[in-house]
């Protein structure tokens, strides 16, 4: 089973992303948060325990506690997990320059602009769920 987490300060975001992996029946075992700091607090507590570490985190950028902050303290977190998570920018952002920013982190393997469409979900699905078929 794939551990997610979604980081997005919005909750309709919450929801629609929820909606999506309920109607394609994927990510089963997903947690939400609107607030990216009780995040990392939770990675620090729980570093070396591999049953509630996140596999992907699907993250928003712009956020009172922003995403850019979020990354820069996971970044420093990485080396003491026992699991390390891989990031999935969120993002309303056109920007390119948070694009290229993005690829700066290690953690990050891939920036998406919402809503989240089917073709990049498939794709995110066949990497960690590889059994799963999703329908239309």
């Amino acid at each position: 089973m794939c551990k997610t987490l979604m980081i997005d300060d919005n909750p309709i975001e919450h929801l629609i992303m929820q909606k999506l992996f309920d109607h394609y029946e994927v990510f089963e075992d997903t947690a939400h948060t609107l607030d990216g700091s009780t995040i990392i607090s939770f990675l620090e507590e729980n570093h070396q325990d591999l049953s509630v570490l996140p596999d992907v985190i699907f993250l928003d950028l712009h956020m009172p506690y922003s995403g850019w902050q979020f990354l820069t303290d996971l970044e420093h977190l990485m080396p003491s997990l026992h699991k390390q998570p891989d990031v999935f920018i969120v993002s309303s952002s056109i920007d390119y320059r948070d694009k290229q920013r993005a690829n700066e982190f290690s953690a990050v393997k891939g920036f998406i602009s919402k809503p989240l469409p089917k073709q990049k979900l498939d794709e995110i699905v066949g990497i960690y769920l590889p059994n799963k078929i999703m329908a239309n």
